[in-house]
C-alpha cells in the first residue's frame, strides 16, 4: 500500500477512500511489540491463561499496536508527517491472525492560515463488516502544489 508520489491537497477530494488495507497481527509480532514497550510476555496480549485471569477469550492487540498499524496505513498513503491527530475508540478487542480490515475515508477538506487540512473517518473490523473493532477520526495535514 506503500506510495511512490507525494501526497498534495488537491489530489484529495470529499469522500475519497483510501483501502480497504487488510492486516494481520502474528502472535510473534505482539510478543515482540510488547517486549519493546516493556511489557514481556506473559500478559494478556501474548498469553492465553493470562488474557483468561482478565476475562478475554483469547489474547489480544494492545491499543497502542492498533493505533500504530491506523498510523501507519495513514502514513503509506498520505506520507510521514502528515498524520497531525489521531482519535480512535475501542468498540471491542482486537484479535491476533485474523485478517484487520482498515477502511478510510475523507470526510472533510480544508485550507486556512495553519495549512492544508483534510478528516478522516476510520473503521477497523474483522470478518464481520457491521461490528467495528474500531473506529475514529485522523486529521492529516498536506502539502500545496504551489
Amino acid at each position: 500500500m506503500s506510495q511512490s508520489a507525494k501526497l498534495y491537497f488537491e489530489d484529495v477530494e470529499l469522500g475519497d477512500e483510501i483501502g480497504p488495507a487488510i492486516l494481520s497481527v502474528a502472535d510473534d509480532q505482539v510478543v515482540d511489540f510488547c517486549s519493546l514497550w516493556g511489557n514481556p510476555a506473559p500478559n494478556r496480549f501474548t498469553d492465553q491463561a493470562e488474557a483468561e485471569k482478565v476475562g478475554l477469550d483469547a489474547p489480544i492487540v494492545p491499543g497502542i499496536m492498533t493505533m500504530a498499524l491506523i498510523s501507519r496505513v495513514l502514513t503509506d498513503w498520505a506520507g510521514v508527517g502528515t498524520v497531525a491527530d489521531l482519535d480512535l475508540v475501542f468498540r471491542g478487542t482486537v484479535p491476533h491472525n485474523q485478517p484487520l480490515h482498515v477502511g478510510i475515508q475523507i470526510s472533510d477538506t480544508d485550507q486556512d492560515g495553519d495549512g492544508n487540512h483534510i478528516q478522516c473517518d476510520i473503521t477497523m473490523t474483522g470478518p464481520v463488516p457491521d461490528r467495528p473493532y474500531v473506529i475514529g477520526t485522523a486529521r492529516l495535514d498536506l502539502p500545496s502544489r504551489d
